[in-house]
């Protein structure tokens, strides 16, 4: 009964500090308050780039707001030479496929519109390469259930490479925003 009593002091006190940090304003050094203050984003993708939609949708939950076109946008983000790839990891004793390794890249860049100019790619800046890959046993009995697995693993893969692509989309833009003003903090 004691032990009860204790923890519930120490979850009451804990939520008294959370909030009272939260009302005076206080938020980590660092941390991205404001991604709106930033301007808006336009997605620089061909059509085909099977991630580009769901890119989109990410950074609007993210809070990003996007420019309708390019001409618009305060932040350009290309993303390029999608690709998708499977390969053979190892074989077994008969020579038979027994491990496959999917994978599915894509090269993003990042500009920032400096000073109210338009974004402009940096002329010697490389592609950051962002690629997800996993691997999954393959047994040629069941290979109705190995094609549903790796269907299963194909779409998994691009939910982690988009939520990779908006990660580093913020990192980059990070030191944007953590030198914004704090003084009218997000609440």
């Amino acid at each position: 009964m004691k032990r009860t009593a204790n923890r519930s002091c120490l979850i009451v006190a804990s939520f008294i500090l959370a909030s009272m940090l939260a009302s005076c304003g206080f938020h980590p050094r660092g941390s991205v308050t404001r991604l709106t203050d930033l301007g808006s984003i336009y997605v620089d993708a061909s059509r085909d780039l099977s991630i580009a939609a769901s890119v989109e949708e990410a950074l609007i939950d993210a809070a990003f707001e996007l420019a309708r076109n390019r001409d618009e946008a305060d932040i350009l983000l290309r993303l390029t030479d999608e690709k998708q790839a499977e390969r053979v990891v190892s074989v077994n004793s008969t020579g038979r496929v027994s491990e496959l390794e999917l994978s599915h890249t894509v090269n993003m860049l990042i500009a920032e519109s400096v000073d109210g100019d338009a974004p402009v790619y940096p002329e010697n800046q490389n592609f950051n390469r962002v690629e997800v890959t996993r691997e999954y046993t393959y047994d040629q009995t069941g290979v109705l259930g190995k094609e549903n697995e790796a269907r299963i693993l194909r779409a998994e893969m691009k939910e982690e490479l988009v939520r990779q692509i908006i990660l580093r989309t913020i990192a980059s833009l990070a030191p944007s925003v953590s030198a914004l003003s704090v003084d009218n903090p997000v609440r």
